[in-house]
């Protein structure tokens, strides 16, 4: 399943470099989908990783088509996250037991969401700080790599 999967990105990826999408706009594109597929929020990242191909002028069926190969990637992450923003603001654990948040939920739902609500930010600004450098360092090795690849094949011009 999941190599069906990357071969159907990697087509679109291909596609996308016959149809002359630059190696540095491609590598751009797949590495925001790379970093914006694991945001900690499940179920934003669709219009997270739109909204930024719209607004950079990428393309959207890339960015979606790596965004959605990486949604195993961000269900493993998620929890890392969360407890990556625990730690960084030393915030106590909330129990994930189902009797715990139960009992929690009937005597006090609102402030088991207000502390769900923290842990969920705490998660998202761990994710900033690995955001920033990964991009960075994807885009370089995606672009180096996507070129080395074209000048094998010879797909696409490369001088863009």
């Amino acid at each position: 399943m999941f190599r069906n999967a990357f071969n159907r990105v990697w087509q679109t990826l291909v596609h996308a470099l016959r149809q002359g999408t630059s190696p540095k706009k491609l590598a751009l594109t797949c590495a925001l989908g790379v970093v914006l597929g694991i945001f900690p929020v499940y179920g934003s990242t669709t219009l997270l990783c739109f909204g930024v191909a719209l607004a950079l002028r990428l393309n959207v069926v890339v960015i979606q088509a790596v965004n959605y190969l990486l949604t195993p990637v961000q269900l493993v992450l998620l929890i890392p996250f969360m407890q990556g923003g625990i730690w960084l603001f030393g915030w106590p654990a909330i129990p994930l037991d189902l009797a715990v948040l139960t009992t929690r939920i009937e005597t006090d739902a609102w402030l088991l969401v207000r502390e769900l609500g923290a842990v969920v930010g705490g998660g998202v600004v761990v994710w900033m700080l690995v955001a920033a450098p990964l991009v960075f360092v994807l885009f370089y090795g995606l672009n180096w790599a996507i070129v080395k690849w074209q000048n094998r094949q010879g797909v696409g011009d490369v001088t863009r």
